[in-house]
């Protein structure tokens, strides 16, 4: 593990410096695809976007991760406002994000559906980035195994989850940019952006040995992506036939 990375005097937390690089490509990426899918225009609204949806997937995240660890957040809710990068939940990031982006196009009366296949298109990327980083700092770590390809960490041999989330970034990746070559309903990439990330939650967290509360068996974050693979499956059974029938 390297939790710390040393950049002269200081100590800076290595999750932190890959969520950010992974943040900074994201947002280069998202102007790149967005100009390219949709002129100056869709470039434009995917730029003011950006601000209001990283603050609506920190405060997700914060008050996700804090709502399930009430027992250390109840007694030092001044933690909320801590800058611990540790201390966000994937889940209510992704969920705080999402509600952001509704509520500012709702207020500018535009359409979010070009700018959320633009998400799509750079999101998995973004995660496959800050993934390297939770390897290094020991962060989203699996439970023991026995397998051949677990990692040392914390005494004993683990479920390399960290790696497993970057391969299902990568692969999710690949799969959106070949559907991407298609004449999709606008949303629709987003729409398999959900449900693979649904898909991921719904395998891996498992096998993670820091997974937030349990509920009937299930870990909050499988629950999450049960509800978005029915969710993304719900608006393409919906919204795909209109489409072909208009493309018609």
């Amino acid at each position: 593990m390297y939790p710390l990375i040393p950049l002269g005097p200081l100590n800076l937390s290595s999750g932190g410096l890959l969520l950010l690089l992974g943040i900074m490509v994201g947002m280069f990426l998202s102007e790149r695809i967005a100009r390219q899918r949709g002129g100056a225009e869709l470039a434009d609204q995917v730029s003011r976007l950006t601000l209001p949806v990283l603050a609506g997937a920190l405060i997700g995240g914060r008050l996700w991760y804090g709502l399930f660890n009430w027992d250390l957040y109840g007694r030092n809710p001044g933690l909320l406002l801590a800058l611990r990068v540790a201390d966000l939940a994937w889940a209510g990031a992704l969920i705080g994000g999402m509600a952001a982006a509704w509520l500012w196009c709702r207020w500018q009366r535009c359409d979010l559906a070009p700018s959320a296949d633009v998400a799509a298109l750079t999101m998995p990327l973004v995660q496959a980035i800050a993934s390297l980083g939770l390897l290094l700092s020991g962060e989203a770590f699996g439970v023991p195994t026995a397998l051949p390809w677990g990692i040392p960490l914390f005494g004993t041999m683990r479920h390399p989850t960290q790696i497993y989330l970057m391969l299902a970034a990568l692969i999710s990746y690949g799969m959106l940019q070949i559907l991407a070559r298609r004449t999709l309903a606008p949303g629709a990439l987003f729409a398999v952006y959900l449900w693979l990330q649904g898909l991921t939650m719904l395998l891996l967290e498992p096998l993670r040995g820091d997974a937030l509360l349990t509920v009937f068996g299930l870990r909050i974050a499988q629950i999450v992506g049960l509800g978005l693979m029915l969710g993304a499956m719900g608006w393409w059974r919906e919204r795909m036939p209109l489409h072909n029938a208009n493309v018609r």
